[in-house]
């Protein structure tokens, strides 16, 4: 019986790992990401800054081949595990103010998607583009993963 059960549980990778992208990501995240949980786990002073902290790197060393992953590597190794708030003073509701034509709205539009990014202040708007695509198809995988491990834990 025991058995059966196993063999329902879901895949989290692919029999052919190759032929599926977030297969590969999943497999890589994970193989960052759960020794580093382990580790915390070990430490029972470790906080949820720290979890968010090692998340975070997973997803950082998981991309190593994207531009907005070498930032983000820059930016927590540089915060060395110290708190780090981000503020966002977009609002989606704004409305045109007089005066304000298209392309400043677009200017606005790309400097705000640029705060997103990690590292897309330093980027032109070619490159942002392109690296944003990515950014947001590792944040979706990241959520796979970590709904799997969690899945898996309870």
């Amino acid at each position: 019986m025991e058995r059966q059960n196993i063999n329902k549980k879901k895949r989290v990778f692919s029999l052919e790992p190759n032929k599926n992208p977030t297969a590969i990501f999943t497999k890589k995240y994970t193989s960052h990401l759960v020794p580093a949980l382990k580790k915390l786990n070990m430490n029972k002073a470790s906080s949820s800054q720290n979890v968010k902290h090692e998340v975070d790197m997973a997803l950082a060393l998981s991309a190593q081949e994207f531009a907005w992953s070498r930032f983000l590597l820059e930016k927590l190794s540089s915060s060395s595990k110290s708190p780090t708030t981000t503020t966002s003073s977009s609002s989606p509701n704004r409305h045109k103010e007089e005066g304000e034509d298209e392309e400043g709205e677009i200017e606005k539009r790309l400097k705000e998607l640029q705060k997103l990014l990690p590292g897309g202040e330093e980027m032109n708007v070619e490159e942002m583009l392109s690296e944003i695509g990515n950014y947001i198809k590792c944040l979706e995988f990241q959520t796979i993963a970590l709904k799997s491990i969690v899945q898996e834990s309870t």
